[in-house]
């Protein structure tokens, strides 16, 4: 590491299957890796962390930031990222950031289509059947992070093309992107001149999760996921309990509880014998 460096900084992305693990040392890109292995994900970050250490000749607690997609998107591989993100806050020195997936995807389309100042970009990625993520942004040019017009919301895919019309100001077009767009094709397919799909966009680019997290906002605590719509497993609970003869409302009510306590290495002292990190 270089000695003026501000410092090792490792982005995570995981939100919709496409792993991507991006370093940098003071902003200069180290190295990107991209496993579109959306099942294996969970088995390849850690190896994959150890390989990309070992050829930089580094270690996991040098990285000073760390920057984690942490939503709205798929519930494994958020978790996956921001737990991997707490074990590295616990190993060495680093702080946090969460960065919001549908941003990632507005700057994507920032960058690759080098949009002008006050471009509108509208995002929509899968949420479940007939229904999508959807967040509207302002371009602030190819390099720093669009802004959103308001927060991500779930709509049918109608409302969120009603929603991305609406946004049209009669100079340029609207720009949309995400996965929401070939999930339903037949109704983004009709959306007229007033709105230019981006198909190419549906994963985050590496330069522009680089930007997003240039501009992040880095604490000393963990990430909170942002899953905006509920777990599935979490809404059938009742019915599960129910199938293994139990009472589904206590069955919530632990699950409940359990969500609300702090992790054991936060309760711990450095001190104590249950607080132990290996570093690779």
């Amino acid at each position: 590491m270089k000695a003026y460096s501000t410092g090792l900084e490792l982005v995570l992305n995981a939100a919709e299957g496409l792993l991507q693990i991006v370093v940098t040392d003071n902003e200069v890109p180290l190295c990107v890796q991209e496993w579109n292995l959306p099942r294996r994900s969970t088995e390849i970050l850690a190896p994959a962390l150890r390989e990309i250490c070992a050829a930089l000749g580094i270690k996991a607690g040098d990285f000073r930031r760390v920057a984690c997609v942490h939503g709205p998107g798929s519930f494994t591989g958020i978790r996956l990222v921001l737990t991997t993100a707490a074990a590295l806050r616990r190993a060495g020195r680093a702080r946090l950031a969460g960065l919001n997936y549908l941003q990632s995807l507005a700057a994507t389309v920032a960058v690759n289509r080098r949009l002008p100042f006050e471009a509108r970009i509208a995002v929509v990625t899968h949420a479940r059947r007939d229904l999508v993520h959807f967040c509207p942004f302002v371009s602030l040019g190819p390099e720093i992070p669009p802004w959103p017009l308001h927060e991500t919301r779930l709509l049918t895919p109608r409302e969120a093309l009603a929603d991305a019309l609406s946004l049209w100001r009669g100079r340029l077009p609207v720009y949309m992107c995400g996965s929401g767009l070939a999930r339903n094709a037949f109704v983004f397919e009709a959306c007229g001149e007033r709105i230019v799909l981006a198909p190419e966009c549906a994963n985050p680019v590496a330069a522009a999760l680089r930007i997003q997290a240039r501009h992040g906002e880095y604490f000393d605590g963990d990430i909170e996921p942002a899953y905006l719509r509920p777990c599935d497993a979490v809404e059938n609970l009742p019915h599960f309990a129910a199938q293994r003869g139990e009472d589904g409302g206590e069955a919530v009510a632990r699950l409940e509880d359990m969500l609300a306590r702090p992790p054991k290495s936060e309760r711990a002292s450095p001190s104590s014998k249950h607080f132990k990190v290996k570093m690779p």
